[in-house]
């Protein structure tokens, strides 16, 4: 039978950011999609659980629930929920697709029904699913629209291999949506406070605030490595030629060494690596150094850092022209009137090659 709509979302409040991308990208690749703020006017006045149990229980092609602590608790999400399952039940049919957020599930759903997991896919990835399970085949390039901001992922659950695809498909964005930008900080064993400050919840959340809906900061940890010179020459073993022997030990940092092959240099810990990638090529990358000092500290200074790059980010989307070019001009003004010491780095161009690379060092 034909249904109004190709997908209903489900959600609580706490996830709209999530639904409205969902919605947004779905649509632009030619979804008919049930978003319940784009039909105010159609719902104005009418009874909300006879008009939401109608749209989950028969409008819909499939309902895409996006679970959650909060969507258990919600009343109309436990309408939609109720409409939809009785509908799975009645057709025996995969109509509803789970989308979790948390370890919460669906009262009465089974637990064997196969769901995705914003916590380790991105909600492209999600979208790209979505399409193929509507039209039967996966888009060769999702349509992603200019004005849309693509919600975050929790990147402090993610293993090393699911970081790295993550970011290898947020850059792989570019090509649709423009530039995109992220960051990572670089520690080493002795950055104690910082170490602390990234295992702290409260801390991370300001810091994850701080840095704006758009720009995606992770951690990498670097060592410190001991390298020696030889001379190619043969003296003769005395206290002066072992004390020259000896003057000649470098340390480096071993993520310049391997992954920006520059020799024989040290790096300060903490430091900050901003990245910004266009149609999938890395076309700026600057190394931020910063101070050491106590845990507070080092969060004052990482949240005027990030508020900066944000506010630069949300200015230049809004009246700066969509190059890299555009946006790293304006970044630089900024940062150097911060007081930052910006740093040119030269990793690999393709932003597939410079992820992969990089992987080793994920912290």
């Amino acid at each position: 039978m034909p249904y109004e709509f190709d997908v209903a979302l489900s959600f609580a409040g706490s996830e709209r950011d999530y639904a409205r991308t969902i919605a947004a990208i779905a649509k632009a690749n030619g979804l008919t999609v049930f978003l319940d703020e784009l039909f105010e006017a159609d719902l104005w006045g009418k009874n909300l659980v006879e008009s939401l149990s109608d749209i989950y229980e028969t409008k819909a092609r499939y309902c895409l629930i996006i679970v959650s602590e909060e969507y258990r608790k919600r009343v109309f999400t436990n309408v939609e929920r109720r409409a939809a399952l009785d509908r799975a039940i009645r057709d025996r049919a995969e109509y509803i697709l789970p989308v979790v957020v948390d370890n919460s599930w669906i009262d009465g759903l089974p637990k064997a029904t196969a769901y995705l997991d914003l916590r380790k896919r991105s909600v492209i990835a999600i979208c790209e699913i979505l399409v193929e399970k509507v039209k039967g085949v996966r888009p060769s390039a999702l349509t992603i629209p200019k004005d849309i901001n693509v919600a975050r992922l929790s990147i402090s659950t993610l293993s090393t291999d699911d970081l790295r695809r993550y970011l290898i498909d947020l850059c792989a964005q570019s090509k649709q949506a423009g530039v995109v930008a992220f960051g990572c900080l670089i520690y080493d064993e002795s950055t104690v406070e910082l170490r602390k400050l990234l295992k702290d919840e409260d801390y991370w959340d300001a810091l994850d605030k701080a840095s704006g809906p758009s720009f995606e900061i992770f951690a990498l940890r670097d060592e410190v490595k001991y390298g020696q010179e030889s001379s190619g020459t043969i003296e003769m073993l005395t206290a002066t030629s072992h004390l020259r022997s000896r003057s000649q030990g470098y340390h480096f940092s071993a993520l310049l060494n391997d992954y920006f092959g520059e020799k024989k240099t040290t790096l300060v810990y903490p430091s900050f690596m901003l990245f910004l990638v266009e149609g999938n090529r890395v076309t700026h990358c600057r190394l931020i150094p910063l101070s050491r000092g106590g845990i507070h500290e080092a969060f004052l200074e990482l949240q005027s850092l990030f508020q900066c790059i944000a506010a630069v980010l949300a200015s230049w989307r809004q009246t700066g022209p969509n190059t890299s070019a555009a946006l790293w001009e304006m970044l630089k003004k900024d940062l150097l009137a911060a007081d930052h010491t910006l740093y040119i780095q030269k990793p690999p161009s393709d932003a597939g090659q410079a992820i992969q690379s990089l992987a080793r060092f994920f912290g």
